[in-house]
């Protein structure tokens, strides 16, 4: 009784305030955050906006005057997006054991986002069963595709029947769902005819006419993370058009981010979006590839087009540090920590040919299917070592889960400075994986256990 008292009081006060405010069009915004990973809630639109502090019943709550309608990334270790206009006051309660799941709203402004979140996991769902769609013959996908997205649309006529919602919201929840189509119509014909063979897709009269509706500079929608998905994709697909006659789709080539960037300069003319296109464009592009050189085209193209000093940066020291990967070099000796809380480094442990794994407490079906991955992998090649090295702070935790799996100790480590191993090995994404011989050499600077051709490179360092 006492907690439901507490949390009842606490609505409301919240609301009470809130409604003493609304006069003056401000925002409130607070919440619970339940399992929390760090004390921190974090609300940006692509420049920080501000960081709230979670107080010792994990809550946060804070009033702002001034509070631009549209929308809005919050952050606590995963992200997902909100859409706040003035006289909003909305309370946010998030589980981190199911981030987007269990995320629920109340308060002035909650039967939006309700339905932001709602067509999210609509969109998981539907993500599900898209592979057998993919392999459907043209005609029959498109009728797939454009079946889908009606239902969308009417969900969202049913959702302006129920509530009053103002012109900007709605641009963006129907934008959201035009967006989602327009990629899966993107993706398609890449699925159904594979990357090698896209020429020679045959394609219903018309198929890209939806292109000719594409805003490519939507000021509200350009924080959404289903508008600069579609983009980036989109841009990829446009990139390789103009190359596709001479060599296969290869976004690790530096032919095709030239091409990418160009593109993305020439369409988009938002600041801040084309900014942050082209920093994702080439970081990706940094961290992946293995075919960089010093005097490098992309970069340079980089630093012409982007105004943001800060991306530039960070991605020359991006680009120096992948310089040092490069198959050939020598592999960054990291400092580590055994289970058994021994310091040691990473060139102490190498005695074959290694690989070389990472993973986060935050995704642990990511770390079970790796576990079994490598269990299976260390059986058919005991040539090779198999290390797992955890990226996060917290060590009792790391121990935790590792001690549920007594059969990974002697491979799993964890990184004593995480945040400067992963700027040193350029971990932009846990699933990547770097092979090195027992001298530390770098043998794959960037490949994948799950990938389908992994034991072929396998075999390939066994037969050099």
């Amino acid at each position: 009784m006492p907690k439901v008292f507490s949390v009842l009081l606490v609505s409301f006060l919240f609301l009470s305030c809130a409604q003493d405010k609304l006069k003056d069009k401000g925002v409130w915004i607070g919440g619970q955050i339940v399992n929390p990973h760090s004390n921190t809630f974090v609300i940006t639109n692509g420049t920080l906006i501000d960081t709230l502090y979670l107080d010792d019943n994990n809550r946060f709550l804070k009033y702002y005057e001034n509070f631009s309608e549209g929308v809005y990334s919050i952050i606590h270790e995963e992200y997902q997006v909100i859409y706040i206009q003035p006289g909003d006051s909305l309370m946010i309660r998030i589980n981190t054991v199911e981030f987007d799941e269990s995320m629920g709203f109340t308060g002035v402004g909650a039967e939006q986002n309700r339905f932001l979140i709602d067509m999210f996991l609509y969109n998981e769902l539907e993500n599900l069963v898209m592979p057998q769609f993919y392999i459907l013959p043209p005609e029959e996908f498109v009728v797939k595709a454009d079946s889908m997205y009606q239902k969308r649309l009417e969900i969202l006529d049913r959702f302006k029947e129920k509530y009053k919602s103002n012109k900007g919201f709605l641009e963006v929840a129907n934008a959201s769902i035009i967006y989602d189509y327009y990629s899966k119509l993107e993706l398609y014909p890449y699925a159904y005819y594979g990357r090698n063979n896209i020429t020679l897709a045959d394609l219903p009269k018309g198929y890209y006419d939806f292109r000719k509706s594409i805003d490519y500079n939507n000021e509200r929608l350009q924080n959404h993370y289903t508008y600069y998905n579609f983009l980036f994709r989109h841009f990829d697909n446009l990139a390789y058009e103009q190359y596709c006659k001479q060599m296969v789709y290869d976004d690790e080539n530096a032919i095709h981010i030239v091409h990418k960037l160009h593109e993305i300069n020439k369409k988009i003319s938002l600041e801040k979006l084309k900014n942050n296109l082209l920093n994702s464009s080439i970081r990706r592009y940094l961290t992946r590839s293995k075919y960089l050189q010093a005097e490098n085209e992309p970069l340079q193209l980089f630093m012409q087009y982007s105004t943001d000093s800060v991306h530039k940066e960070e991605v020359e020291v991006l680009f120096n540090n992948s310089l040092k990967l490069l198959p050939g070099n020598i592999y960054p000796d990291v400092s580590l920590e055994n289970y058994n809380g021994q310091a040691l480094l990473l060139k102490s442990v190498l005695k074959k040919p290694t690989v070389i794994t990472f993973w986060t407490s935050l995704h642990r079906d990511h770390y079970n299917n790796s576990v079994s991955k490598l269990n299976e992998l260390r059986v058919k090649y005991p040539e090779f070592d198999f290390l797992s090295i955890n990226i996060n702070e917290d060590g009792a935790l790391w121990k935790n889960i590792v001690r549920r799996n007594p059969g990974t100790k002697d491979f799993d480590f964890r990184f004593q400075q995480p945040n400067k191993a992963m700027n040193d090995l350029v971990i932009r994404a846990i699933s990547k994986v770097m092979i090195v011989d027992k001298n530390g050499v770098i043998l794959d600077n960037n490949t994948n256990i799950f990938r389908i051709d992994f034991e072929e490179t396998l075999l390939g360092i066994l037969n050099r």
